[in-house]
């Protein structure tokens, strides 16, 4: 259960994703908005994967940097984020702007290695790969399925494989 404080950064997310958005359609044609962000947002299991869920496409579908996106949710919600709090997000939502990596396979391996961003991005792919939103899927939306299931899984799978082969080492995780 969250906080009112908590709900409040979640409800002024969705108010920014929102008009940041607005205009904007989903590959099946639905508001993106309501039909992708709104999705995303509700599988987070804590207020910091809801936020960054309603705002992890921002930087990297409008002319907003992350940092503007940021400044935006605290005008929203009238007051700064705690430090801690802004840094973790602020880390999440550049780690899934596909523009600021070299190559997509360099983009997945970073965004695993973020336990919010990993978070995140596996709720989008969850999304992303129910083909049945799609009218009339074509080859092209076939192979991207593909890669986004193989991506869905070296998140979900591959590390926590690592994170178990770093704690039998006595690494840090």
């Amino acid at each position: 259960m969250q906080t009112t404080s908590e709900q409040m950064w979640v409800d002024a997310a969705a108010k920014v994703a929102k008009e940041l958005h607005r205009g904007q359609l989903d590959k099946a044609g639905v508001d993106y908005f309501t039909g992708h962000l709104s999705f995303v947002a509700s599988l987070g299991r804590s207020w910091q994967e809801q936020v960054v869920g309603y705002l992890h496409d921002a930087s990297e579908d409008t002319p907003c940097t992350v940092e503007q996106v940021l400044e935006l949710l605290e005008q929203e919600v009238q007051r700064a984020m705690p430090p801690e709090e802004r840094a973790e997000i602020q880390q999440a939502l550049c780690l899934l702007n596909h523009h600021t990596a070299p190559d997509r396979a360099s983009y997945i391996r970073c965004i695993a290695q973020h336990r919010l961003a990993r978070a995140v991005k596996l709720n989008d792919l969850t999304h992303n790969m129910e083909i049945h939103r799609l009218p009339a899927p074509t080859e092209k939306d076939y192979l991207r399925l593909a890669r986004y299931r193989e991506e869905y899984n070296y998140l979900a799978y591959q590390t926590s494989w690592d994170t178990r082969l770093r704690e039998e080492k006595g690494m840090p995780v």
